[in-house]
């Protein structure tokens, strides 16, 4: 059982909206997951109530894809205590909208909102101790990659990759990368380097510099380049270059092996 509590410093800042894209991420993840509002003093009928009227934030939950829902209004610490500890969680999962569920006990995973004007007297030190922090109010956008992120968190799936970027060094210093890379195989491909500049992106005085540069620090050369004659002319790898190029497409299938195997969040 996860027990998710939603909190905010004031009304208005998205604990419903953030609450619905948890169920449905939830829901997606094959987690069944019930949700539950407890309100202090507040709008909606009295008591415990498990219906879940259209438009209601309890029927808007149950449309995101909670298995069941839950209501409970109370006036006084003392209800809110004795409801919560008598309360059975049915599902794998609870999203719990609520900023005095602490008081009582300690969720498993906490998400607080905040409004940046100052927090109401019940959100009072709620955000240090939240596992997730953010500004409100929340838009769909924003409720989504927060949902995502704290199921990420949870273990349920993740947003988060490893990622880098591949390199060919030389004496450790990067000698090629994707760019020049991409230039030389657009070179192999057309035997050109005005053509080889526009397949790759490159402007055409700076895929010069590129291929020079590169020469500059190996000592040798990469290109051979014809000036016309019967042949028409043309440029050609060099194959110290076919062999750089083999190199970095081993290397770079190696590299991506390596980032797929890294475990993240």
């Amino acid at each position: 059982m996860v027990r998710i509590v939603i909190s905010s410093d004031c009304r208005k800042l998205g604990k419903t909206l953030l609450g619905q894209m948890l169920l449905r991420e939830l829901t997606k993840a094959g987690v069944p997951a019930e949700a539950i509002k407890l309100s202090c003093g507040g709008h909606g009928p009295e008591g415990i109530s498990r219906e879940a009227p259209s438009g209601s934030d309890t029927g808007r939950f149950r449309e995101s894809g909670a298995a069941e829902v839950c209501f409970f209004r109370y006036e006084t610490a003392d209800e809110l205590d004795e409801f919560l500890k008598g309360y059975k969680f049915r599902r794998k999962a609870a999203v719990i909208e609520s900023n005095t569920f602490m008081s009582v006990m300690e969720p498993d995973f906490h998400i607080h909102l905040i409004s940046g004007k100052g927090a109401k007297p019940s959100a009072k030190n709620l955000e240090t101790g939240a596992d997730l922090s953010a500004d409100g109010p929340l838009d769909r956008e924003k409720a989504e990659k927060l949902a995502r992120v704290a199921m990420s968190l949870l273990g349920f799936g993740s947003v988060f990759s490893m990622g880098g970027k591949h390199w060919l060094n030389l004496d450790g210093a990067p000698l090629f990368g994707e760019g020049r890379v991409a230039l030389l195989k657009a070179v192999r491909k057309t035997g050109s380097i005005l053509e080889a500049s526009r397949r790759a992106g490159i402007e055409y005085k700076r895929a010069w510099v590129l291929l020079h540069d590169a020469e500059d620090r190996l000592g040798a050369r990469l290109i051979h380049s014809d000036r016309g004659g019967s042949g028409g002319g043309g440029t050609t790898l060099t194959p110290l270059a076919d062999r750089l190029l083999a190199a970095w497409d081993s290397g770079s299938d190696e590299f991506h092996r390596m980032l797929d195997r890294l475990e993240v969040l």
